[in-house]
């Protein structure tokens, strides 16, 4: 193996070890891996895969942000997740699936790690280990869904943005500083509502004193006002049906 190889392997293995479904791996693994991946660049809006392509393997985001999304058959683009640096992506597929389950697309400029299926998989005979954090980032990957469910069971906009927020606010806090990966249309798709409304919605707070916003920076005021503003709202939503 020639130096430049050998260094650019050690150079994708410390970006790996951040992921974290490599968080821990021993470092001949992460190496091993680093052998028979690649990094990608992805230009801003670029579709890494379409719902139905043949699964080659499963990714890791160094770098921007990628969304998830399936396609309805009149033309709209229903986004399922948003994924951060360090996050991965695509495992369920090449558990058997014949085809990705949905649609990836960069939201910015990006760069992935593409695992490719069947050596992960033989590396995964031989490191059992490996499996189980598959099935530790599936687990993480179904809580996320689970949390968007229990969002999305709420009546508005208002009350799918209070949780939101409160996902991101530490306990204890009285002020929090929230920086947005993406920007306002993309987080009004990921609630399920239009940008104007999600607009309306922040002037709202702004005129309680909940909320300010500076650029992509949201500024949290008392995180406890929201958490009974949130309570109250879904007791309301329970009454009505």
């Amino acid at each position: 193996m020639s130096q430049d190889s050998v260094i650019r392997r050690a150079a994708l293995a410390a970006s790996l070890r951040r992921a974290a479904i490599f968080e821990g791996l021993p470092e001949g693994d992460l190496s091993r891996i680093a052998g028979y991946a690649s990094v990608i660049q992805v230009a801003r809006n670029e579709v890494l895969f379409h719902e139905g392509d043949r699964v080659i393997g499963f990714f890791v985001l160094l770098r921007g942000s990628v969304q998830a999304y399936r396609t309805h058959p009149d033309g709209r683009d229903q986004l399922i997740h948003l994924f951060q640096a360090g996050d991965s992506f695509a495992e369920p597929a090449i558990a058997g699936l014949p085809g990705y389950p949905a649609s990836a697309r960069a939201l910015r400029e990006s760069e992935v790690v593409l695992i490719p299926r069947e050596p992960f998989l033989q590396h995964q005979r031989d490191q059992p280990d490996l499996a189980w954090r598959m099935l530790g980032s599936l687990s993480r990957h179904l809580h996320s869904l689970v949390t968007a469910i229990d969002s999305f069971k709420s009546r508005d906009a208002e009350t799918r943005l209070l949780h939101w927020i409160l996902r991101r606010c530490p306990a204890g806090e009285v002020i929090v500083e929230i920086e947005l990966q993406v920007s306002k249309a993309t987080l009004a798709a990921e609630l399920g509502t239009r940008q104007e409304t999600l607009s309306r919605i922040f002037s709202k707070l702004k005129k309680e004193g909940l909320l300010e916003v500076r650029g992509r920076v949201l500024t949290i005021h008392e995180p406890v006002r929201w958490r009974e503003r949130f309570d109250q709202q879904l007791g309301q939503s329970g009454e009505s049906r």
